[in-house]
């Protein structure tokens, strides 16, 4: 793809310009690579659409459930924190709704087997333990998913938020808060030991001039080791790799967010590091104009704006883009580099809403027009429609036609 591809292609148009990958999709990757890093995650991912799948197969097996599950999706992935949600909120109802359909003589075999498999994977530690486990962690990606999918966000505050991911899974790998999830796993199911816990015999070697060897019994867990660590492990793995690429984007702009705490020095040497990567776009004055902007800051005090939005913004607001062109240019070219495309494919799929089979003849040109006031809803629907009807009919445009 970079040698030969869409990437190769812009890079001979223009060798400054850097592949941003989405940030939001990334974050879901993330999450995807989790899931399939052991077998544990597989199964119980497995398992939530399973019990989607048997009571959505029947009318009668969701009024015998009488509550709300979530299925998977293979392109949302805030779909499996819904999935996760409904089963812990419904942990009882599902259960109940499983023994009762398993000891119903009227059901099919076929349908109380299922109902029995089912239940004989609910009915045990790891289960409960995952989909709190997951219920959490999920909850807070899904969360972050969608502030990552702003129309206004920049690689500042992508940057943020997957440290602040980073951060949390750090803190969630430790003993104390492994006890915390397996003590409300064991709450939840009122089932004290995992399957997968074994003993293991340690047999210390012995001498000729011993006598009988004695062997000591260690219970220890599998689940902890191979599910529980290799899951926040690979999480974070994946998180720190993916942020790296956000970080190598933003690093020639970091000193704008430490303007005020950096020496005049600091900026002059950051600034022109930033002025040698893009030599025709800002000038060998640009040092000196980050030099003046931050007193500039200095001066405004507690009131000094922190992010880059808010720097462009005092710029406008205070007519200042003549005093400090170069820097206006260079937040510019920041708040410019794309953060995510969520909000560009959205736009692409408006167009199903737009032309319909009563539409099929649509103009290219038309259709175009109509896709565009679809996407800037919010602009469109301001406007004062009578005056265009009355504009319209006053050219006779039907006569034209």
């Amino acid at each position: 793809m970079y040698y030969a591809g869409l990437q190769a292609k812009i890079k001979e148009a223009n060798p400054l310009a850097k592949f941003v990958p989405c940030s939001a999709h990334s974050l879901n990757l993330v999450g995807t690579n989790a899931v399939d890093c052991c077998t544990q995650a597989v199964l119980f991912f497995n398992l939530l659409q399973n019990v989607y799948t048997f009571f959505t197969a029947s009318t009668h097996r969701w009024k015998v459930l009488n509550a709300s599950v979530k299925g998977l999706s293979e392109t949302r992935w805030s779909a499996r924190d819904d999935a996760c949600q409904s089963l812990n909120k419904n942990w009882s109802l599902i259960i109940n709704a499983l023994n009762l359909i398993n000891n119903d003589d009227t059901e099919k075999t076929l349908t109380r087997n299922e109902a029995s498999g089912i239940l004989n994977k609910l009915n045990n530690l790891e289960t409960a333990f995952l989909s709190i486990f997951w219920g959490q962690i999920l909850h807070r990606f899904n969360l972050t998913s969608k502030k990552l999918q702003a129309v206004n966000i920049d690689l500042g505050v992508v940057c943020e938020l997957y440290k602040s991911l980073i951060t949390y899974i750090i803190d969630l790998r430790s003993d104390k808060n492994y006890e915390y999830f397996k003590q409300c796993a064991i709450e939840k199911s009122k089932i004290k030991q995992f399957q997968s816990c074994t003993k293991r015999l340690k047999i210390r070697k012995q001498f000729f001039d011993e006598g009988p060897s004695k062997e000591t019994t260690v219970e220890y867990s599998d689940f902890k080791v191979k599910t529980y660590f290799v899951i926040l492990d690979q999480l974070r793995s994946q998180l720190e790799k993916r942020n790296e690429k956000y970080e190598n984007l933003l690093k020639n702009y970091n000193f704008f967010f430490k303007l005020t705490e950096m020496t005049s020095i600091k900026v002059r040497k950051n600034a022109e590091i930033l002025q040698n990567e893009y030599k025709d776009d800002l000038s060998t004055l640009f040092a000196n104009e980050c030099v003046h902007f931050r007193s500039h800051l200095l001066s405004i005090g507690d009131e000094a704006p922190k992010t880059i939005q808010d720097m462009c913004g005092v710029l406008r607001k205070n007519d200042l883009i003549g005093m400090y062109p170069y820097i206006d240019v260079s937040l510019r070219m920041l708040l410019c580099t794309p953060a995510s495309n969520c909000s560009t494919k959205r736009s692409f799929s408006c167009l199903k809403r737009v032309k319909t089979y009563l539409r099929s003849c649509i103009s290219a040109e038309r259709l175009s027009d109509l896709a565009i006031m679809n996407i800037v809803f919010d602009v469109t629907a301001k406007i004062e429609f009578d005056d265009i009807i009355n504009e319209f009919a006053t050219l006779q445009s039907r006569r034209k036609i």
